[in-house]
């Protein structure tokens, strides 16, 4: 990974500011959460207390209460009177929900919805709007033949008129207008005009509406739904086992005016009964302080969110469409009795886009310790004004963070910038510090500051100078012996000679012998360390001439084939490239192609094949040696131009001549003088060994 990288990476730690502001404002949020609803608490204590002191509103309270086991009739409050056509399609797309009726076994269901548009619950020409939906596989209407109307699929509403209990029955002939009538109790039904309706079918049962007077319905109503088609009948119902009329449930203005006195800004209070039936509420959800928030980017918005507020609350129904408020906190509170110690139930839901805190709080009767809850009060408050705190504290958070952090990290970019870029030219003066033909760079930039960059780039060059001393004491090596040498083994090889006029005995003259052998082999040592000296020399003297390669190396690759007879010569020229000529000396090609084949004779096995190739690529010539044998070591391909390099793994006698591994470092004197390059490579399946030489053509 790149320096700027690195460090682009370690200022990413500063993001750890963002993470642990949001840690500490997460913390300060449930505090906040917690003292919302220890207020919300007391609020809903004090409206509590106050109607459990009012013995009135306690009779209103207690009067809506539904007895065991029933299911009260909720009327929800229309703008205006609904079309009684038996579809009820202006009711449910407005979203209100249908009340189920229960059922005494078999596959008939009944929903129920109730209405009135009466502005007033006791308004004298007031109607009651009632819908059923019945799912019934199939219908029994009422035909001429059957004795009673009770015989057929019928609707029963039980009413109190007069103190006393009358069934009213709701009876069809077919998909229309229904009639209805009072059930006597010898079993006969009397026609009944004012109440209206009308009745439909649908796939899977039929629906029922019906239009009468509220008034009938206000003491109590019970409905039920009877299906004779077979065997026993099938009922569903809404009145429990006690038999007692369930009431009629609306809301009450009188009770939402006692709720109005205690109203706050964004806190909304309701009143429920035993049933868990809304009959008040006072008080909007809607704050400024939510507009204030909805105003706000949608993205910081959502990210303020995700960041601190990562709960999933339950979904929460709204009370006035579905009639009931049916959440866990009001359950534990309606089953708290007067004088229990406990924590008051509470929670948070999700309703729609916002989220809000629900208290609930049971409502006794004070006069009778120890009594049973009458109602609940219900108290929501939205978390907008949390919100608004929080978010404020957040967005200033999250504001400095980015800030420090893009400060940070553009800081450690430009010096990472700095540092790359001083490491990037220290890195290509090293790398072209030693040329491709083994020369030392005198030029190599030297830094003056004083950190540990500069150190390094003055201990490189210090480095170099001494590698360069060295490397020419090496190159000037071999002409230094040589002249050093040449006298004394002059002197000893003269010696020899005149011991040979001189009698010695047997042993004497092998001894002789073999100081002769010695001293010849040193000769030729001195020979081929005095060759590069001699090359040297013939360069700096050599004159520049236009040689045609092609016939160069057709007459070098004749005389090769006389001096290397172990070997099979192959020439390879392609002349449609282009000319082959070149600006250059003869006698210096012919020494650096003798140099070559030398070496391919070398390690071409008996037989095998050594290949001269000369072809034009652009302005280049190039001139390759291909050899049958063993491949190059890896390790030794950037050395083997160098003075004194050999692989050969054995010395050859004294008849061979020596080695000392100056002939390719010749070739590279040479191809040096040229101007051109040398380089060397094993065939892809290591059969053999390939010289290229790349020089310029005119």
């Amino acid at each position: 990974m790149k320096l700027r990288k690195q460090l682009l990476v370690v200022s990413l730690i500063t993001l750890t500011l963002p993470w642990v502001g949001c840690q500490y404002i997460r913390e300060m949020d449930n505090a906040l959460r917690k003292g919302q609803t220890e207020s919300l608490t007391a609020t809903a204590k004090a409206v509590s207390a106050r109607l459990g002191s009012d013995p009135q509103l306690l009779s209103t309270l207690t009067r809506m209460n539904p007895p065991l086991g029933s299911a009260p009739v909720f009327v929800h409050p229309l703008s205006t009177a609904p079309i009684t056509d038996g579809y009820a399609d202006d009711l449910l797309s407005k979203e209100f929900s249908l009340q189920a009726l229960r059922t005494n076994g078999g596959s008939m269901k009944a929903q129920l919805f109730a209405g009135s548009e009466a502005s007033s619950i006791d308004q004298a020409d007031a109607s009651l709007y009632l819908f059923l939906r019945v799912t019934d596989k199939q219908r029994r209407y009422f035909i001429p033949t059957l004795s009673s109307p009770l015989e057929s699929d019928h609707l029963l509403l039980q009413l109190e008129r007069n103190g006393q209990k009358n069934a009213l029955i709701v009876y069809s002939t077919g998909p229309g207008d229904f009639k209805a009538g009072w059930l006597s109790a010898e079993g006969n039904v009397n026609r009944e005009y004012r109440v209206s309706g009308h009745s439909s079918e649908w796939h899977s049962g039929y629906q029922v509406e019906i239009l009468l007077p509220l008034g009938w319905a206000l003491p109590g109503l019970a409905i039920s739904v009877i299906d004779e088609f077979e065997g026993s009948p099938s009922t569903a119902s809404n009145i429990g086992p006690s038999y007692e009329l369930p009431p009629l449930i609306f809301r009450s203005k009188s009770l939402s005016r006692e709720l109005d006195v205690f109203q706050r800004k964004g806190v909304r209070l309701q009143l429920a009964t035993r049933g868990g039936r809304p009959i008040a509420d006072s008080g909007k959800l809607i704050s400024d302080e939510s507009s204030v928030l909805e105003q706000r980017h949608n993205f910081i918005n959502w990210f303020y969110r995700a960041a601190l507020h990562k709960r999933n609350y339950p979904v929460l129904d709204e009370s006035s469409l579905t009639g009931l408020v049916d959440t866990p906190e009001l359950s534990r509170a309606l089953s708290l009795k007067q004088g229990e110690n406990g924590l008051l139930p509470q929670g948070w839901y999700q309703q729609g886009q916002r989220r809000l805190a629900r208290v609930a709080v049971p409502i006794y009767d004070l006069s009778k310790p120890g009594s049973s809850a009458v109602a609940a009060l219900i108290a929501d408050q939205s978390e907008d004004s949390l919100a608004t705190l929080t978010s404020s504290a957040f967005y200033r958070l999250l504001f400095y963070s980015l800030f420090v952090t893009f400060a940070a990290s553009a800081t450690l970019i430009i010096y990472a910038s700095w540092l790359s870029f001083r490491l990037r030219r220290l890195s290509r003066a090293a790398a072209t510090a030693l040329s491709d033909n083994g020369k030392i760079a005198e030029d190599f930039p030297v830094s003056k500051s004083n950190d540990e960059i500069g150190d390094l780039s003055r201990n490189y060059a210090i480095l170099l100078t001494r590698l360069r001393e060295y490397t020419n004491y090496l190159r000037s090596l071999s002409s230094k012996l040589s002249h050093e040498l040449r006298t004394p083994l002059a002197i000893v090889k003269s010696s020899l000679e005149n011991l040979e006029h001189e009698k010695l005995s047997k042993k004497a003259k092998t001894y002789a012998d073999r100081a002769k052998e010695g001293t010849s082999r040193l000769s030729n040592i001195l020979n081929a360390m005095s060759a590069a000296s001699r090359v040297e020399q013939a360069i700096s003297a050599a004159e520049l001439e236009s040689i045609p390669c092609d016939e160069l190396l057709s007459n070098l690759k004749d005389a090769y084939e006389d001096v290397y007879k172990q070997a099979r010569f192959k020439l390879n020229i392609r002349r449609h490239e282009g000319p082959l000529t070149l600006l250059g000396s003869g006698e210096l090609l012919v020494q650096m192609f003798d140099k070559l084949v030398d070496n391919a004779a070398d390690f071409c096995p008996e037989g095998g094949r050594i290949e001269l190739g000369l072809y034009r690529r652009q302005d280049k010539l190039v001139f390759t040696v291909h050899n049958e044998g063993p491949p190059l070591p890896k390790h030794m391909h950037g050395q083997l131009f160098d003075s004194m390099v050999s692989v050969r793994d054995k010395p050859p006698g004294p008849e061979s001549g020596q080695h000392l591994g100056l002939g390719l470092y010749i070739v590279r004197l040479i191809a040096d003088f040229h101007r051109g390059e040398v380089q060397c490579y094993n065939v892809p399946d290591n059969s053999g060994v390939i010289f290229e030489i790349r020089l310029p053509a005119t």
